[in-house]
């Protein structure tokens, strides 16, 4: 009876002292990290209405700083749209008030605040933050008449290249050691005034490796 307890409470032991040092494998440090993904989008028509959902492949780098339950990520993107994507922004100058805009590539920073409830091999995690995209390259289609009309539209398209997003995210990652293997999806919301309109809808793949500690430890000596 004596050896069945002793048995039973080292094991417990052992498994408490296994879950321990594998959650402190990833608790209070700083990952480094590539993803890749691709993001669902709309664009007005010159007209005004609602074109179909269009899709844009994004690659970028990333940080994720962890806590004991939590994470901060910090992320880069580059985004490549097709060679033909166009919006539309107000143009008095025009005889429909619209002036096509064509772009093909852009750039993506967001910091998002995670939570993480579980220690286990394959992790959920889930939260939110803000982002701001901006469309890097857009040029108005069309001639004008004057030079002031055309400054007018560089000037709109100017302030509809960049907008900030709160961002709604969640994922899980696989962890093998230092490293880890994610999927993730992040949502945004309709973006007004903006030359991406409509929500987005941002899926995303990518592995990332712990590279130091998040924090230093103290230690005294006597």
């Amino acid at each position: 009876m004596r050896m069945r307890a002793a048995t039973i409470l080292f094991a417990t032991v052992l498994f408490s002292s296994r879950l321990e040092s594998q959650a402190e494998l990833w608790r209070h440090k700083w990952y480094w990290g590539a993803q890749g993904g691709v993001t669902m989008f709309n664009t007005p028509t010159a007209t005004g209405t609602q074109a179909g959902t269009q899709t844009a492949v994004s690659f970028g780098g990333h940080w994720l700083i962890t806590a004991t339950r939590s994470a901060l990520y910090v992320a880069f993107d580059q985004i490549a749209f097709g060679g033909n994507t166009t919006s539309a922004v107000f143009d008095a100058s025009s005889p429909n008030q619209a002036r096509s805009v064509a772009f093909s590539s852009g750039r993506r920073i967001q910091a998002l605040a995670y939570v993480i409830p579980n220690d286990k091999i394959i992790q959920l995690y889930i939260g939110g933050g803000f982002g701001i995209s901006q469309i890097t390259d857009a040029q108005p289609v069309g001639t004008f008449n004057t030079r002031g009309e055309q400054e007018a539209v560089f000037q709109t398209i100017e302030a509809a290249g960049t907008k900030a997003f709160p961002i709604f995210s969640g994922g899980a990652q696989y962890r093998m050691g230092k490293m880890a293997l994610f999927g993730q999806y992040q949502f945004m919301p309709e973006g007004r005034s903006f030359l991406m309109t409509g929500t987005q809808h941002l899926f995303q793949g990518g592995i990332r490796y712990i590279l130091t500690g998040a924090r230093e430890e103290v230690t005294t000596e006597r």
